[in-house]
């Protein structure tokens, strides 16, 4: 009997290292596949980063050529008010009249009409 519990313990033993040296071997190479797909990984992300990179900096070109035409566009814009401008300040006197001009003139219009009336009233009555 005491060499069948050896037989048996003998056998365990065996078994028992078949078992973790299959899981061992298991592991290792699960543990190989996932370090392949993270080096698949990082390779495609890092071409996926470059993509990106030079696609920003098309964007970013683009985005400075755009803003440059808009700041030529602008600046004559600018440029044409500012003249529209000064032009209008000049020809204001002379097309315009100042209120206090207009109201000045009318009460020397208004006082002539009195002198007028006045006058008119005089050669009737007199």
């Amino acid at each position: 009997m005491a060499q069948i519990t050896a037989l048996i313990g003998a056998a365990a033993s065996l078994l028992c290292t078949l078992v973790v040296g299959a899981l061992a071997y298991f592991i290792k190479q699960t543990l190989s596949d996932f370090r392949k797909a993270d080096e698949r990984n990082a390779r495609k992300l890092a071409e996926v980063d470059e993509r990106f990179t030079q696609k920003l900096a098309e964007v970013d070109e683009r985005c400075a050529q755009r803003v440059a035409e808009l700041d030529q566009k602008h600046a004559a814009n600018y440029k044409e008010l500012t003249q529209q401008i000064s032009d209008l300040k000049s020809d204001l006197p002379l097309v315009y009249v100042l209120r206090e001009d207009f109201i000045r003139s009318m009460n020397n219009v208004d006082g002539k009409l009195d002198k007028i009336i006045g006058s008119l009233a005089d050669k009737k009555g007199g």
